[in-house]
């Protein structure tokens, strides 16, 4: 009964489809150097000045800082480095000097030489004559300066899948290669894009659906690829975009998901087997629709105006010529930055200015035309940068992940050293306020850095939108829709229809106007009387409460005699000073605890 045992083994995988290899993928083409790179839970820049740094899972040392340390910001590893892979918890660096560096851990026998070596917490060199490189779980790849390819590991196109620790020459006039789970990609000088390697859901591109131990022409005019989990990505020299290979949740970007191979057979000779198989076909059909069932096992093409792409486990990121970000896939982890974590079948718009974008396991990079770094996603060891990792609570661990780019560095043109983005966590004092309001889901995820900046009236609505909207489990709607000339922002409509803030005069709003002191304290007295537990009325006794006018007195009373807000020393509350960010949020929990001690009265 071998089709029954396939299907229940298919089935079994569906539903599972979270359940993946942790690894990370690469994007290579002609003239393209590799700056960045995500691995499964860590992430790697190189700066012009050819510095490596490192941040996020080190339980390997994959990082290469001669440690096992877990980073959440930034470390030097490298100096004059030209490019970087992220493998499975190990690490190549190609130099300048075309010398080919590994650290980490010697899985797959990623350190070619080295069988008896465990791990290495700092780089080790393992070839000479490298133009650059790309590793993964099961493969490693290496185009010596001399256009020749060189495999090790598992899958690496000699006609065996015996792993092996001594790489092996299998392709000559090669401009570039990568690697993805158990399939590689080889882009020839003259344009040729050849595959091998596992083959069950398409991804080497040559339509058969069969293992291919030796490397097969798939595409010509090819200008740049990438090689994900099972499927694969290509642009053409006219700068159109291919993909084929698996569709579990749209990593495709043709608008359908498909959930079986090209070659599933079903059909069969035994009547009970065949209705089996017949009942489930249609199922899925009914489930999923016809074009689940069309072949993805050869390229079709999806986009256009296309100058590179990044495949990663379940989504794809195109650079467009016009330095916009586009994504699709899965989104479970915030993976696409479009600010949701729903699904997206199709491309959508993520950020602009872009110059390069690299994917791990479910976060991303993107380096920018202004020289700052962007990431988003997962978050649960620090790959971020930007100082957060996963934190517990009394309700147990809360995985942290961005749906949204955050800015984590500045200064990569080499003019000098990088900079962590300032206030990229909150100050101690109120780390625990964040903490809360992120577990609390009262926090928007935009707001979840630069700390110390300050904050504007468009997001201090947003921060009173989230807080109301999570609090009472309704979304605001109104009837009585108000607006602004100069903004169409969703939060500050709401805000305004709920009677929480008002404009500034002549039909203006002024969103991006720094939100000061005397602003928040009117602000949140009207969030407290629109929840309907009014603030108690209390006189301001602060020495200069007057230069706030009589329209911001009341609240500033309010908003003392309740703790909520206090003032800024010498018995001053400076109405006029600016507000942060980190003072927001922490404003904001100082009114839900006022407002959970009403919900829940202590005993006498």
């Amino acid at each position: 009964m071998r089709i029954k045992s396939a299907l229940s083994v298919l089935l079994a995988a569906l539903l599972s489809l979270t359940i993946l290899p942790a690894t990370a993928y690469d994007s290579a083409g002609l003239d393209f150097l590799q700056t960045t790179s995500g691995g499964a839970a860590e992430s790697f820049l190189i700066d012009d000045n050819g510095t490596l740094w490192a941040w996020g899972d080190n339980q390997w040392g994959q990082l290469g800082d001669g440690t096992t340390e877990d980073r959440a910001t930034p470390v030097r590893v490298l100096e004059g480095v030209r490019s970087v892979s992220a493998g499975e918890c190990h690490t190549y660096a190609v130099l300048e000097d075309n010398t080919l560096w590994a650290w980490g851990r010697n899985v797959s026998n990623s350190f070619p030489g080295s069988d008896e070596l465990v791990n290495s917490l700092t780089p080790i060199k393992i070839m000479d004559d490298v133009a650059s490189a790309s590793t993964g779980v099961c493969t490693h790849l290496a185009v010596k300066t001399d256009g020749s390819l060189w495999v090790w590991g598992k899958y690496i196109g000699n006609r065996t899948n015996k792993q092996v620790s001594t790489p092996q020459k299998i392709l000559d006039n090669v401009a570039a290669a990568c690697t993805g789970f158990g399939h590689s990609l080889a882009l020839k000088q003259d344009g040729t894009l050849w595959a091998w390697g596992q083959n069950n859901n398409g991804e080497v591109g040559d339509g058969s659906g069969r293992e291919r131990l030796t490397p097969v022409q798939v595409l010509d005019n090819v200008a740049g690829m990438s090689a994900g989990y099972g499927f694969s990505a290509a642009v053409k020299t006219d700068g159109t975009l291919w993909t084929w290979g698996r569709n579990w949740q749209g990593e495709l970007g043709d608008g359908t998901t498909w959930l079986w191979g090209p070659n599933w057979e079903w059909h069969s000779s035994d009547p009970e087997e065949d209705a089996e198989l017949q009942e489930t076909l249609a199922a899925w059909i009914e489930r999923w629709g016809a074009e689940s069932v069309r072949d993805r096992s050869v390229p079709s093409q999806v986009l256009t105006d296309v100058s590179a792409v990044c495949a990663s486990n379940n989504n794809t990121y195109a650079l467009r010529t016009d330095g916009t970000l586009w994504a699709w896939g899965n989104n479970h982890s915030g993976d696409i930055g479009d600010g949701t974590t729903e699904d997206r079948l199709s491309p959508v718009l993520v950020l602009d200015h872009v110059t390069q974008v690299s994917v791990g396991w479910d976060h991303v990079l993107a380096r920018r035309t202004d020289n700052t770094l962007w990431t988003w996603g997962s978050n649960v060891t620090g790959q971020l940068g930007n100082g957060e990792s996963l934190f517990y609570s009394h309700s147990g661990f809360i995985p942290r992940f961005s749906a949204h780019p955050i800015q984590v560095m500045a200064g990569l043109d080499g003019h000098a050293a990088p900079s962590l983005s300032a206030g990229s966590s909150p100050a101690p004092w109120a780390q625990a306020a964040v903490d809360e309001a992120i577990a609390s889901d009262f926090l928007p995820v935009p707001l979840r850095t630069r700390y110390d900046q300050t904050i504007t009236r468009a997001e201090f609505c947003a921060l009173t939108v989230r807080f109301y909207e999570s609090f009472t489990g309704q979304e605001i709607t109104s009837s009585s829709h108000i607006s602004f000339t100069d903004t169409q922002d969703p939060d500050v409509e709401k805000a305004a229809s709920l009677g929480i803030v008002s404009g500034v005069g002549e039909g203006r709003f002024s969103p991006e106007s720094p939100l000061n002191r005397a602003q928040a304290a009117v602000i949140l007295t009207n969030l407290a009387r629109i929840m309907d537990f009014p603030l108690p009325q209390a006189t301001p006794d602060f020495s200069d409460a007057g230069e706030a006018g009589s329209w911001a007195l009341n609240a500033i009373g309010c908003v003392q005699g309740t703790g909520i807000m206090s003032g800024v020393g010498s018995g001053r509350f400076a109405p006029q000073d600016t507000y942060t960010r980190e003072q927001s949020v922490v404003t904001i929990m100082n009114l839900y605890q006022h407002i959970s001690r009403q919900l829940t009265p202590e005993e006498p």
